[in-house]
């Protein structure tokens, strides 16, 4: 959402306290009433004593420039660049500016900035750039630049485009604001997401390009997305999301959601109101006018608003209030645009009085923050008001000089309704913020807009002195702002009476005092609609663009102080409507904004100044094409300004020193306000060029105003034109045959005199006659000629001002004037007031005509008149529908006219379409027939019903209630109807489906068939607060027709239901112990309602153990948020049970309280418990626990029984469970869930004792039953057997070689439960020498290990097995361990190899000589010689080395082949020898980590 601040200031030298009030205008009138004024400064009325001039409008006092002369030519050219907000495109690429987060510079591959030839027309190559398929020029980049969007395959094409000359990639980053280009915080914060706009400026969802996307996959990136109006999204997001969310396509921009802040009688003097309003007996007080203001709320009935207020509307999402409850800026803002006054009998009147107000509020009743949808839907709904200014006091709180996205929609709608051959014109204003040398604030800087700034308005200094925090420019792209300056300092104007913290530094009961550019605003707006009512009612210029008004009000804007205009700080001046409106002597305003220009063409005005010496002042003004975020320069349609003296001398726009235009210097192309004032000027010729130097905009034609003021200054050409309605005829309706006389007027409006001009009369295409006529500026000459009509029936005059087009004019299109003239003849004449009527109520059954019947003759005559069935044009059918007439026979007298009316009667509403009927005349006397069609129009008309399922719908004030509407079209043709939801304070009804987005309060239902329903499905969201059950809260909701401004309205009441929620204490579920069976027992509870009703409950007992009888059970009331206690008895017959009391509270209508407790009757039962019988693994049994001897150690476990009885009266239900000694021993018991009086049960445990349990030890167990408060034990201590048991690990491979010691280590642990001390006897073939080398006996308590190293010496090559055994320990699990031993036998042994050896050496030895050989042959290219010859010296040393290697004889143990003496690793352990690394492929003992032999470290090896 839009969040606002209000834009004003405080008479304190800190910013922090100016920041926090706007203020208004300050009165110089005494305080009226009983009010006492806070300020003693006495000053004086600037403005003179001025009577009021009684003379009437002149409607030339602002002439019109009159046609110019259009040239054709081409654009200007350019440097071949674009500047972006990134940095600067060359045809070479782009020269960054900024620094942007990694994830942001990557480029989007469905954009490209193209770079356009410097001396091609940008209209020229965006007409060649368009043919292409696929692509939208989104942008232009300044001066030379395109952003363009499209397939892959459409931006591949504009390779062939010869204008372009580079093509260049657009990282996603240039689609975001300049402050989230860069990671600052892993928070998220709220953004604004916005699509392209269209064809027809309107943002879209989609890019309209066949990229398959939509913009509303961003909310999958947002939390609490919302979407204030279509093709925008407000949310809140991480810096981590950005990059996929403008990677979308159909994204086009991501800006943080901006904070705004808001930023009259001595007004009225400094402007010079008093003296423009006096100046005409009509006055100017803005009648006829509708101002729209969008601000905080508004006190409508305060009294200065009375009976003019057109249109009051929230634009606050969620909130419909229109009131002004905070600070009362919206009141006296708008107060001062045009307040009566008539709370102060006129003395603090508005700027413009009269005029009609059109009011947006904007503020949150609850927060006091203001919010809205955004400046593109409120300019729409005024423009569609019927508004054409719209002032705004508020802007944005950051981004201060900068192009935001809403200045953007300013410049869209501003420059879309300035296009006058289609729209009337708005002007917008926006304050331009108290920030001082911050720099203006957004929208502020919009292009279009008139931007204001504050002067003072009273005390030391006013007017020409600047309101001190008023926002100074320019514009970060260099664009004068402020445009001009209005009172803001010291305002006074209406106090809202509902405000709480209405301030300021003076008020009274209806008025205060507030300053700030916020209450300059609604001074220019209120002068706007002056200009405004001046142009269209004295002067007739109809629909005027807001350029226009802008342009006047800078052509009157006076330079405060030294002479420095423009500048920073007032713009272009301080308005002053007289110099603006009111040419003084021979002051001459012409005004021209009904032209336009496109790319290339130059536009030229012609003035001849007959007074030399005096001042002269020109503004161009055009409501550009709009900017764009991505680029860091605005102006898109570059018109150039110049203004030519009759010696040639050159002045162009915006080239000035000291406050005066001045020779030379450069044009402008940054502003789309161009000025030329000069304090004297020459006698002579002096022409006005404008220039379309560049176009970049994307629409042909830029419409632009120009107004010029200056003594003498004269268009010198005559404008004679025929005076409207002059034609007279001496017989209204003469005879055929009768002489008469027919006159026109003719008046010259031009400033030149003419002579002679021919003016020529025809009549029914023959000539009737040309007369000669000589015209002085302003004379007014009458023109006659005879005429004798020869026919009857309509005779058509022509009348035309130099026929011949032989005279130089200021306008030719007013020449020519043309009239009807009926002839009449005996008869009677048929003629409708109107003869199309066009019905416009969907709900109406009659129309009726004003028809007149003529007799045409000079004598008396008797006539009738009828109608023919209405017939539709369409298709010829014919209905029959009632007509009648207020008479249908008369006696007429010579010429005599009679009024009939004629009434049809027809559906409500009939089949849209035209129909006709003929209405005849009768003459009877001569039987002459006079007909007349009649047209009866019926458009698709709108009639809404609307269906509610109920009235009265029940809501909840806590959860969301979904309720339908039906909307039924009873019109008379297919449409669609808009739907609002008004909520009541506090709620929110929002549509689920047919709105922009779900839960939003406006929508449509899309085409409805006539006949044909749309059920609407609407989510009631309540407040959340607990609101007493059959509140009722009065909604509604508001069909709005598309064809008509009929609008329907059904009231919805809200009626709050009930929500019944209670808390119960104590809690259902509780036991109640120790109950004696024959007790009276109190069962009391606390309940608390905390619902929205009252309750009265009813109990009931819904169960309740055996032998229990309710004694007292009584009826309770629970008031809404209060707790009550309620309690019962019930009573015990002795033989009452336990068991479970459950209770039901309930109201008549079925609300419901369930609640239980558990009672625990202390039990008549009598249990015993006596040890039955042991059962032990090996089949042995004993009744006592210790009779079968010692009890085994794990798996399976044992048996223990024990009987139990019951000795009492009653029903005993125990549990049972048996205590063990800890959390390793395990148990399993069975045993009966009731025991009868008299009945007795056998209880069967399986116990499992853990197998390290120490022997010998006497653990204890329990077998406890507990049940019915009775709880009986019975503990046994259990003798825990002998359980020695032993496990063996050898940590080695067991593997030996023949004739080598070999050592073993074993690791030995005792698993059992008693300790083991036994003698270790080792067992092994006789030749193998095996012995234990570290003792002969093995001591272990239980869990304890130990290594035995074990040595041997294999005489053999035969494999064997060693034995560990104890000795005397056949009781002992693993009392003997086998080790099988692998024997590898000695080469040199008996193995039965050395026959083979021989034959075997032989083979190997053939075979490295036969690879020596081939290996040599093949290095030496089949010339072994060569070997021998190069490299003796190198054999010999090779001969010298093999010689130094002498094996040792004893195999590696790892690969079993001999080892080098003095080269190889040695055991330090047990003497094994290994080769060293690299001298036999494979063998590496280093890798391996550890003796073969031994188990060593091989960090024990040594060289050997």
């Amino acid at each position: 959402m839009l969040k606002m601040v209000r834009m004003g200031g405080a008479m304190m030298t800190k910013r922090a306290v100016v920041l926090v009030l706007a203020v208004l205008l300050l009165s110089y009138l005494p305080i009226l009433g009983d009010e006492e004024d806070s300020f003693d400064h006495q000053f004086e009325d600037p403005s003179p004593n001025i009577e009021r001039v009684e003379i009437s409008p002149d409607s030339n006092s602002i002439q019109d420039l009159g046609t110019p002369l259009i040239l054709e030519g081409s654009e200007e050219a350019r440097q071949a660049i674009a500047h972006s907000t990134i940095g600067t495109y060359t045809p070479e690429g782009l020269i960054p500016s900024v620094y942007m987060d990694y994830s942001l510079s990557l480029p989007r591959s469905d954009l490209a900035l193209a770079i356009i030839d410097g001396q091609v027309g940008l209209w020229d190559s965006r007409l060649d750039i368009l043919q292409i398929e696929g692509l939208s020029i989104r942008s232009t980049i300044p001066p030379s630049g395109f952003l363009i969007q499209g397939t892959t395959d459409a931006i591949e094409r504009l390779q062939d485009i010869e204008s372009i000359v580079a093509i260049h990639d657009v990282p996603s980053g240039l689609m975001i604001h300049q402050s989230l280009r860069n990671h600052q915080s892993s928070s998220n914060f709220m953004v604004e997401v916005i699509g392209w706009k269209g064809d027809d400026m309107v943002r879209m969802e989609d890019s309209g390009l066949g990229l398959q996307d939509s913009l509303l996959t961003a909310m999958d990136y947002l939390s609490d997305p919302w979407s204030p109006e279509k093709g925008v999204i407000w949310g809140s997001t991480s810096f981590d999301n950005l990059s996929d969310i403008v990677s979308i396509p159909s994204v086009s921009y991501i800006s943080p959601l901006p904070s705004i802040i808001l930023h009259n009688d001595q007004s009225r003097i400094n402007m010079g109101i008093n003296t423009v309003e006096n100046a005409f007996i009509t006055g100017l007080n803005g009648s006829g006018q509708i101002v729209a203001v969008g601000d905080s709320g508004l006190d409508d009935d305060h009294g200065d608003f009375t009976s003019r207020i057109s249109g009051l509307t929230s634009v606050t999402p969620g909130d419909s209030s229109t009131a002004d409850l905070s600070d009362g800026h919206g009141t006296h803002v708008a107060c001062t645009v045009l307040g009566s006054g008539f709370r102060s009998n006129g003395g603090y009147q508005g700027v413009a009085p009269e005029a009609d107000l059109y009011f947006q509020a904007m503020e949150d009743d609850d927060s006091g923050a203001l919010y809205s949808y955004g400046i593109n839907s409120m300019l729409n709904s005024a423009y569609n008001a019927g508004a054409r200014i719209h002032t705004n006091s508020w802007g944005s709180q950051s981004g201060f000089g900068g192009y935001s996205t809403q200045s953007e929609d300013a410049d869209d709608r501003t420059s879309t309704w300035d296009q006058y051959w289609s729209y009337d014109g708005m002007t917008v204003l926006f304050a331009a913020g108290n920030e001082r040398n911050d720099g203006v604030s957004p929208p502020g800087t919009a292009k279009n807009v008139i931007t204001v700034g504050g002067h003072k308005n009273r005390y030391s200094g006013a007017p020409d002195e600047m309101y001190y925090w008023s926002s100074r420019g320019p514009t970060d792209d260099g664009r004068i702002k402020p445009d001009i300056v209005a009172p803001g300092d010291y305002v006074r104007s209406c106090k809202s009476q509902e405000a709480t913290s209405a301030g300021g530094t003076w008020s009274n009961t209806w008025y205060m005092e507030y300053s700030g550019t916020s209450m300059a605003t609604p001074a220019a707006a209120g002068s706007s609609a002056l200009v405004r009512e001046y142009l269209t009612e004295v002067i007739g210029r109809q629909a005027p663009q807001g350029s226009l008004i802008k342009a006047l009000l800078i052509l009157g804007a006076k330079d405060m102080g030294a002479r420095d205009i423009p500048n920073d700080d007032e713009g272009w001046g301080r308005v002053d409507l007289v110099n603006s409106l009111i040419p003084d002597g021979e002051v001459g305003i012409f005004v021209d904004d009904r032209s336009r220009i496109r790319s290339g063409q130059v536009v030229e005005y012609t003035f001849d100044v007959n007074t030399a010496g005096k001042e002269f002042k020109a503004v161009l003004t055009w409501s550009d094409y709009p900017g764009s975020s991505s680029s860091s320069i605005q102006l898109r349609n570059d018109l150039d300004l110049e203004l030519v003296s009759p010696d040639g001398t050159t002045y162009k726009g915006n080239v000035f020193t000291n406050g005066r235009s001045t020779q030379g210097g450069s044009k402008d192309s940054v502003n789309n306000v161009e000025v030329v004032a000069l304090d004297s000027t020459a006698q002579g010729i002096w022409t006005i060029r404008v220039k379309d130097s560049q176009h970049g905009g994307s629409r042909t034609w830029q419409p632009f105003s120009i107004a010029v003021r200056g003594h003498n200054v004269n268009d010198l050409s005559p404008d004679p034109t025929f005076v409207p309605d002059s034609m007279s005829v001496s017989t209204p309706i003469p005879q055929v045959g009768e002489e008469v006389q027919v006159s026109v007027q003719i008046k010259n409006i031009g400033a030149g005199s003419v002579t002679d001009i021919p003016v020529m009369a025809r009549v029914d295409s023959a000539l009737l006659g040309e007369q000669l006529v000589s015209l002085s500026p302003g004379q007014t000459e009458d023109l006659f000629w005879s005429w004798t009509p020869e026919t009857e029936g309509d005779s058509a005059f022509e009348f035309f001002i130099d026929p011949n087009n032989q005279f130089d004019e200021m306008s030719d299109s007013n020449n020519y004037f043309g009239e009807i003239v009926i002839v009449s003849a005996p008869g009677v004449r048929v003629s409708a007031l109107e003869e199309t009527i066009t019905l416009v109520d969907a709900t109406s059954t009659t129309s009726t005509w004003d028809l007149t019947l003529t007799n045409t003759a000079l004598f008396e005559t008797n006539a009738t008149i009828s109608a023919s069935s209405p017939t539709r044009v369409q298709d010829g059918t014919e209905f029959g529908w009632f007509q009648s007439f207020t008479s249908n026979t008369f006696n007429l007298m010579p010429t005599e006219q009679v009024s009939i009316g004629m009434t049809m009667v027809h559906p409500a509403p009939p089949p849209p379409g035209t129909y006709s009927m003929t209405i005849s005349g009768y003459d009877i006397e001569n039987d002459v027939l006079s007909e007349m069609t009649l047209y009866f129009e019926v458009p698709v008309l709108a009639d809404a019903n609307v269906q509610l399922l109920n009235e009265q719908i029940l809501v909840s004030p806590l959860e969301p209630t979904k309720t339908q509407i039906t909307i039924v079209n009873d019109g008379n043709g297919a449409q669609s109807y808009d739907v609002e939801l008004v909520s009541p304070a506090g709620w929110h009804l929002g549509l689920d489906s047919i709105g922009t987005f779900e839960g939003s309060s406006h929508g449509s239902t899309g085409t409805l068939q006539k006949g044909s329903s749309k059920t609407v499905d609407i989510t009631i969201n309540s407040p959340g607060a607990m609101i007493p059950s059959g509140t009722t809260f009065e909604a509604a909701i508001i069909v709005h027709s598309r064809v008509s401004s009929m609008s329907w309205t059904q009231d919805i009441f809200l009626i709050v239901g009930p929500v019944d929620n209670v808390s119960l204490s104590p809690v259902p579920g509780e036991v109640r112990k120790d109950i004696a069976p024959d007790s009276l027992l109190i069962i009391d509870f606390s309940i608390e309602n905390l619902g929205n009703r009252e309750w009265e409950l009813t109990p009931y007992l819904m169960s309740a153990p055996g032998g229990w009888n309710v004694v007292e059970m009584n009826p309770v009331t629970a008031p809404a948020g209060q707790s009550v206690d309620w309690s019962m008895s019930l009573q015990g017959n002795g033989l009452a049970s336990s068991g479970l009391v459950e209770i039901r509270l309930a109201t008549s209508d079925g609300f419901k309280i369930d609640w239980n407790t558990s009672i625990e009757v202390l039990s008549a039962a009598s249990p015993r418990l006596l040890f039955n019988q042991v059962y032990l693994p090996d089949g042995s049994s004993s009744s006592e626990i210790l009779g079968a001897g010692p009890h085994p150690v794990g798996d399976p476990g044992f048996d223990l029984h024990w009987m139990v009885w019951n000795e009492g009266s009653g029903v005993w239900r125990p549990s049972t469970n048996l205590e063990l000694p800890n959390q390793a021993w395990s148990s399993s018991c069975s045993s009966p869930s009731s025991l009868s009086p008299g009945e007795s049960d056998i209880i069967e445990c399986l116990v499992v004792i853990p197998e390290d349990e120490p022997a010998g030890s006497e653990p204890v167990i329990t077998l406890v039953m507990d049940g019915d408060g009775i709880e009986i034990r019975d503990t046994k201590s259990l003798l825990v057997e002998n359980a020695p048991r032993l496990s063996w690990n050898l940590n080695t491979e067991p593997i030996a070689h023949e004739g080598y010691p070999s050592s073993y280590r074993i690791d030995v642990t005792n698993t059992g439960n008693t300790d083991i001390s036994h003698t270790l006897d080792v067992v092994a073939p006789s030749s193998w020498d095996a012995r234990a080398i570290d003792g002969v006996r093995i001591v272990l308590s239980p869990g304890e290990s130990r290594s035995v190293i074990l040595e041997f010496t294999p005489q053999s090559g035969s494999d064997g097995t060693i034995s560990l055994n104890l000795i005397n320990a056949p009781d002992t699990e693993g009392s003997t361990f086998e080790i099988p031993v692998d024997v590898k036998p000695s080469l040199g042994g008996d193995s039965g190899l050395e026959g083979y050896l021989p034959l075997i050496l032989g083979t190997l030895m053939l075979a490295i000589i036969a690879g020596l050989g081939a290996f040599v042959y093949v290095r030496t290219n089949g010339d072994p010689m060569s070997l021998l010859k190069n490299r003796a010296s190198g054999r010999h040393t090779s001969e010298q080395e093999d010689t130094d290697i002498v094996e040792s004889g004893v195999p590696c143990w790892i690969c079993s082949t001999d080892t080098t003496i003095g080269n190889a690793w040695a055991c330090s352990s047990c003497g094994a020898r290994y080769h060293k690394i690299g001298q036999v492929t494979g063998c590496d003992i280093i890798s391996m980590g550890r003796c073969l032999h031994c188990d060593a470290e091989v960090d024990e090896l040594v060289e050997a």
